[in-house]
């Protein structure tokens, strides 16, 4: 008997699945502007040279927690290649614009200087937001019908700083919108959902609903800042900064932040079970499974740290 049609985002969103703790982990995003076609695998089913590959792949081998990723705003990149070093950690997160004559440039551009800030001539720092979009649909069939869709609506609203993007994980999650440079990755994403948490963003401020994560912390380290703030309802950017983390058990553990506007360390202890559910996880799947899903086990707010730095 043949398979019903389906798109495995719809299900997500049918089944209720939790979405926090599931944001893409990395520190270091190179965002590499190409308009061509995106085969399934990107990088590696693209035009460019073997040399120039080979060069990427060194660099995801050599700098700890980096991700490259295709970005493009239409079929025409125009006369320059837009390349973005984007480094997304907890403090003080910024993104490094470099426009290049070829993608033979890429093996000229220092990379690792560039995510350490300090990269050198032809690169600018900024702190100014990107927003990407992935529209990925040769990955996942949901990114080109839910993607592609955000992406033209938020294009509108605020221009250049929109892009599509290749593959950023969980096809289930379109569309999938990322908030550079903190690296805040959100789910299942309308134009009003969108506009809202580009708004907050704005203005150094976290929207819970439907937030994946943060790209700089684990995925206990997601879940664990996603209950935090729910249950203590700070929602700055700033507020809050990664203590410590320490596994109790294969599927358990106990997290602390602390608050930097009086030092109080809120802690959470969370564990991971299997959903209840099951549904197809990504388009291509020929079976259902369950997903993990994170469960607050306990909060509390410890005695604050002296001194502690905003």
């Amino acid at each position: 008997m043949s398979q019903q049609p389906f798109f495995c985002s719809e299900l997500s969103r049918n089944a209720s699945e939790k979405t926090f703790g599931t944001a893409s982990v990395g520190e270091v995003w190179l965002l590499v502007e190409y308009t061509l076609a995106w085969r399934p695998r990107a990088l590696d089913e693209s035009v460019l040279s073997p040399k120039i590959k080979r060069h990427v792949s060194r660099l995801l081998k050599s700098i700890p927690r980096s991700r490259v990723l295709f970005i493009k705003q239409g079929r025409d990149c125009g006369t320059d290649i837009r390349l973005f070093v984007v480094r997304s950690r907890e403090r003080s997160p910024f993104v490094v614009e470099f426009s290049l004559d070829s993608y033979e440039q890429l093996m000229e551009v220092d990379i690792a200087a560039a995510a350490a800030g300090t990269p050198g001539a032809g690169g600018e720092v900024t702190n100014e937001p990107l927003f990407l979009v992935c529209t990925h649909g040769r990955r996942d069939k949901c990114c080109a019908k839910f993607g592609f869709p955000l992406y033209r609506s938020l294009r509108e609203k605020i221009g250049g700083a929109v892009w599509q993007s290749s593959h950023i994980g969980g096809d289930r999650f379109a569309a999938n919108l990322v908030c550079f440079p903190h690296g805040l990755f959100y789910a299942h994403m309308t134009e009003a959902s969108s506009a809202a948490i580009i708004r907050e963003y704005g203005e150094r401020r976290l929207v819970l609903d439907k937030y994946r994560g943060r790209a700089c912390y684990a995925n206990p380290v997601q879940a664990a800042e996603f209950f935090i703030r729910a249950e203590s309802g700070l929602a700055g950017l700033d507020e809050l900064r990664f203590l410590k983390r320490e596994r109790l058990s294969e599927t358990n553990w106990r997290v602390q932040f602390v608050e930097t506007g009086g030092g109080s360390i809120h802690e959470a202890q969370v564990v991971s079970r299997p959903s209840s559910f099951q549904h197809r996880i990504t388009c291509h799947a020929a079976t259902e499974t369950s997903v993990p899903q994170f469960e607050l086990e306990s909060y509390r707010v410890l005695a604050g740290l002296a001194n502690t730095q905003a």
